[in-house]
């Protein structure tokens, strides 16, 4: 029996990823560089301290993201106030059923925490979870599986009696790597095959989870 759900939030629950790819290209291009798509999806899901390292070693520019990174936090900033953050398609059926069977529900987001829980109420939705794990709560943060390990604990049950929700190749890593069996919704990135062959099952929206758990 599933006791708790472990979710991802960008691109799980927050419809924010294509909000962020925007506000990077902005950044680059007011910075002066040339923006590249391909490394934004690899950034997807990745702990802030990777994506700073990622983003440096390529353009070889150890200052960029420190350049880039506040552009892109006001870009973002400005949208939020304009437009407010979507919710996932099928988010309130599940979070309905979860709250129904007496389900816990954490979010394990690469985000930092105080971040996460500025969005997750800006959207209408932080009573829906009984906990959040941050970016910036571990020591070590996705692809690596800290995140997931302790949402697990914070919900107060084994990895055995969680399952995660993951959009991301970096987050689907991060959750096998703790051992949770891991729940691939797909966003706007498709992740590898060999990273899809690590997961649970595949859906295309939130409540599609609902006969999974109750299969389980």
């Amino acid at each position: 029996m599933i006791k708790a759900v472990l979710f991802d939030m960008d691109g799980t629950v927050l419809d924010t990823e294509p909000m962020y790819k925007k506000a990077w290209k902005a950044a680059f291009d007011k910075a002066g560089y040339e923006f590249s798509e391909e490394l934004f999806n690899k950034c997807v899901g990745l702990s802030v301290a990777l994506c700073k390292k990622l983003i440096n070693e390529t353009y070889s520019d150890d200052e960029l993201f420190n350049k880039t990174f506040p552009l892109a936090a006001s870009w973002v900033h400005n949208y939020k106030k304009l437009n407010g953050i979507p919710v996932k398609k099928g988010f309130f059926e599940l979070s309905d059923y979860l709250q129904e069977n007496s389900i816990k529900a954490v979010i394990a987001t690469s985000t930092g925490h105080a971040a996460a829980v500025e969005d997750l109420t800006s959207a209408g939705i932080l009573n829906r979870f009984d906990g959040v794990i941050g970016g910036d709560d571990t020591e070590q943060g996705k692809p690596f599986p800290d995140p997931f390990l302790a949402a697990a604990k914070l919900a107060g049950f084994p990895i055995d009696d969680c399952i995660a929700v993951e959009d991301s190749k970096n987050g689907v890593m991060s959750a096998t790597s703790a051992g949770v069996r891991c729940i691939y919704v797909k966003d706007f990135i498709d992740i590898p095959a060999d990273v899809e062959k690590r997961t649970f099952k595949r859906v295309n929206s939130l409540d599609e989870i609902i006969p999974i758990i109750a299969d389980l």
